[in-house]
């Protein structure tokens, strides 16, 4: 299962969904397993935490009161972090020795837990404060402790502290991988109209040519613009002028399939980039001509485009396919625009 997130929120909305039902599960188990008159408080705290994280849960899927969630999922489960690490020091490992068991388990979940809600430098400090908690109580015990019980210590705090330090520099690196995505991401993609710009149309039209060279397919290019653009922007002023290209590229983009490629080449001039061919990709544009035609433009009226086409010719270059389709764009123009022109 591929899924993409397109912001952190997200992300952690994904992970918190997958991973609080398991920890849930992982509560009511262990208070049926281990459920005894002597350990009522555990069992209390554990019927609290597996309560809320159901409820919590039920948050999460809704997208409803998400920073609410995420706070007060972390208050609990750092009260519980703490009182289950005292309990077990105090009546189990200063009474009659023993390892820390399964507390050590959970630990990287919850220091997780405390990045994903706080981020890197609030998390960082924060867990620093729950490890300082930690040590602080455990020291305190440290006298009345076998060897068993001091290595199992020691071998928590050591890993307490690799935990963080990793996910410290984890939380900079996903930042900086974060921030790379987002860059190429406003590299490829038109900041008006936010679809592919020039760049990723000159990219994806060299990987068709090189796709058609070797596998022998066709593929077609559709050119096309608004008819008397400049009177658009001079008349009505280039705000309204803006909210037509993006009006103009989410009605185009409505009626394309996933057979075609769609971008703005810059200004009011459009790339299509089809799979279809011939009388095929000329239906298609002309089926788009007569969308625009129909179309009232918010604050601009009716408004019409011209549409020049050509198909994929053998050893065509990037040059050679936009030169002949703009002859065909030109065409239409000069046959009084509003129409399509084929140039084969």
């Amino acid at each position: 299962m591929k899924v993409k997130f397109e912001t952190l929120a997200e992300l952690k909305r994904g992970i918190y969904l997958w991973v609080i039902p398991c920890i849930v599960l992982s509560l009511i188990t262990n208070t049926i397993l281990q459920y005894d008159i002597s350990s009522a408080f555990n069992t209390g705290i554990n019927s609290i935490l597996a309560i809320w994280f159901s409820i919590s849960w039920f948050f999460l899927l809704k997208n409803k009161y998400i920073p609410f969630t995420e706070y007060s999922n972390l208050a609990l489960v750092s009260f519980y972090h703490i009182t289950t690490f005292y309990d077990a020091l105090d009546n189990y490992m200063a009474v009659s020795g023993g390892s820390l068991g399964d507390f050590i388990v959970w630990m990287p979940i919850y220091l997780l837990f405390i990045f994903l809600t706080l981020g890197t430098r609030r998390g960082f400090y924060f867990s620093i404060a729950i490890f300082v908690i930690t040590l602080v109580n455990g020291l305190f015990y440290i006298n009345g402790l076998d060897s068993e019980s001091i290595d199992s210590l020691g071998q928590f705090y050591f890993a307490n502290l690799v935990y963080i330090i990793v996910l410290y520099y984890a939380q900079n690196v996903f930042r900086t991988y974060a921030d790379l995505e987002m860059f190429k991401k406003h590299a490829y993609i038109d900041s008006l109209t936010n679809i592919a710009n020039r760049l990723q149309i000159d990219e994806v039209m060299e990987t068709k040519l090189e796709e058609a060279k070797r596998k022998k397919e066709d593929f077609s290019i559709i050119f096309f613009d608004i008819d008397h653009f400049k009177q658009v922007n001079d008349y009505y002023g280039h705000k309204i002028g803006d909210a037509v290209l993006v009006e103009l590229a989410g009605l185009i983009q409505g009626h394309l399939s996933n057979q075609e490629f769609f971008g703005r080449w810059g200004g009011e001039e459009f790339v299509i980039i089809s799979n279809q061919s011939g009388a095929d990709t000329v239906k298609l544009a002309e089926n788009l001509r007569e969308r625009v035609a129909v179309h009232e433009f918010r604050g601009a009226g009716k408004l019409t485009a011209s549409f020049g086409v050509t198909n994929y010719h053998h050893n065509d270059s990037i040059d050679s396919l936009l030169n002949r389709v703009d002859r065909g764009l030109y065409k239409s123009k000069d046959y009084g625009r509003n129409c399509v022109s084929f140039v084969s």
